[in-house]
């Protein structure tokens, strides 16, 4: 019994010391099919940043509180994501805009498709960080087309593509 609390312990304490050693990213793109819009959101945390920004542009300024640093990582978010149908049609980002929420970086792009033409499926690039950092992660998960789809880009992936069911069932 001794040993199991002691384990418990051991894991409880050593928890803070290896705390958010893996570098991931998390999005969700809501495709709207009655609109032909899609939105996408991204939240970074801020701690991978303040990092990242000394790589990215030779700054040590704070990415918590300055504007420009903020908006020059929004500006690198920009270069470093695409989105095309399946057919290779490219689909035109918004410049992003962006929001600070406590520990986070959330940063908002949006997309329209001719809705007219059924969406079967999409292709994306996301390499956000995953050029100064080869262990970055980027989930991105796609809603409204049926089951939630993922797209879990790592390593030296480059495109990934997310197909959409045929039929959507609305009952559910």
């Amino acid at each position: 019994m001794r040993t199991w609390l002691f384990a418990g312990l051991s894991l409880i304490w050593a928890m803070p010391s290896q705390a958010h050693k893996l570098k991931v990213s998390l999005a969700t793109a809501k495709v709207l099919p009655d609109s032909g819009h899609i939105k996408i959101e991204y939240r970074f945390h801020l701690h991978d940043l303040e990092h990242a920004v000394v790589h990215l542009f030779n700054d040590s300024k704070s990415i918590y509180k300055d504007k420009k640093i903020q908006q020059q990582f929004i500006d690198y978010v920009y270069t470093q994501t695409s989105l095309r149908r399946l057919s290779g049609q490219a689909l035109a980002l918004s410049k992003p805009t962006y929001e600070v929420d406590n520990k986070y970086l959330w940063v908002y792009q949006d997309a329209q498709y001719t809705k007219s033409i059924p969406l079967k499926g999409l292709q994306m690039r996301h390499g956000v960080l995953r050029d100064i950092w080869p262990q970055q992660i980027n989930l991105v998960n796609f809603r409204g087309m049926g089951a939630v789809k993922t797209m879990y880009f790592d390593k030296n992936d480059n495109w990934l593509t997310v197909q959409f069911e045929s039929k959507i069932d609305n009952k559910k």
